[in-house]
C-alpha cells in the first residue's frame, strides 16, 4: 500500500474510534470520511462495509493498548505503577470503543490478541499485587471490567476532553482505593 493510502486508512480507523466514543455507538460512514478529510470513495476502498471498518477499529485499539502494556511491563519496575500507567494508556487509546463496538460485530474473535491480552493482564495484576499494598483478592477481571466502566462515554453532554479527564481522575481514585489497606466487606445494596 502506498504511504498516502496507508495514512488515509489509519486516519479513517482513528476517526472511527473517536466517533464511536463521541456518539456512544456506531458512527455514520459519511461522518467518518468527512472528519478524516477524505472522500467517501476512499473510505469504501479501504473498508467496503461497516463491519470491516468496525473490525479494524477494534483491532487497532487492542493492538495499541496491548503493545503499550507489554512495553510498560518491560520498562516500569513497580507493578502498581505499571498497572496504573497501563489503565491510563488504555483510556487514551480508546479502549471504551471496543466495548461499544463488540456487540455490533458479526465476528468477534482475535485469538492472537486474546492470548497476548491474557498474558499481559496476568503479568500486570500479579506484579501489582506482589509489589504494592494492593488488595490480594484483585483479579484480572476486576481490572478489565473497571477499565470498561471508566472508558464508557457518560452520555451527559460533556466535551470529550473533559469526559476523558474525568475518567483519568476516577481511575486514579480507583487505583488509590485498591492500595488503601485491607479489604473491607462489601455491603450489598438492597433492591428498590
Amino acid at each position: 500500500m502506498r504511504a498516502d493510502a496507508e495514512k488515509n486508512r489509519q486516519r479513517l480507523i482513528e476517526v472511527a474510534v473517536e466517533l464511536v466514543l463521541e456518539v456512544g455507538g456506531e458512527p455514520a460512514r459519511d461522518a467518518v470520511a468527512e472528519r478524516a478529510g477524505v472522500g467517501i470513495g476512499t473510505l469504501y476502498r479501504h473498508f467496503p462495509d461497516q463491519q470491516s471498518l468496525l473490525h479494524a477499529a477494534v483491532r487497532h485499539v487492542l493492538e495499541r493498548t496491548i503493545g503499550a502494556g507489554e512495553d510498560l511491563v518491560e520498562t516500569v519496575p513497580d507493578g502498581v505503577d505499571a498497572l496504573r500507567q497501563y489503565m491510563h494508556v488504555a483510556l487514551d487509546n480508546g479502549i471504551g470503543a471496543v466495548n461499544i463496538i463488540h456487540p455490533l460485530l458479526e465476528r468477534r474473535d482475535w485469538p492472537d490478541l486474546h492470548a497476548r491480552a491474557v498474558r499481559l493482564m496476568r503479568t500486570l495484576v500479579s506484579r501489582a499485587v506482589r509489589d504494592g499494598p494492593l488488595r490480594s483478592d484483585l483479579s484480572e477481571r476486576d481490572i478489565v471490567f473497571a477499565l470498561i466502566r471508566f472508558a464508557r462515554p457518560l452520555a451527559v453532554g460533556l466535551p470529550s476532553g473533559e469526559e476523558r479527564a474525568l475518567a483519568h481522575r476516577h481511575l486514579d481514585f480507583y487505583i488509590d482505593g485498591l492500595c488503601a489497606g485491607p479489604p473491607r466487606a462489601i455491603s450489598q445494596a438492597s433492591p428498590g
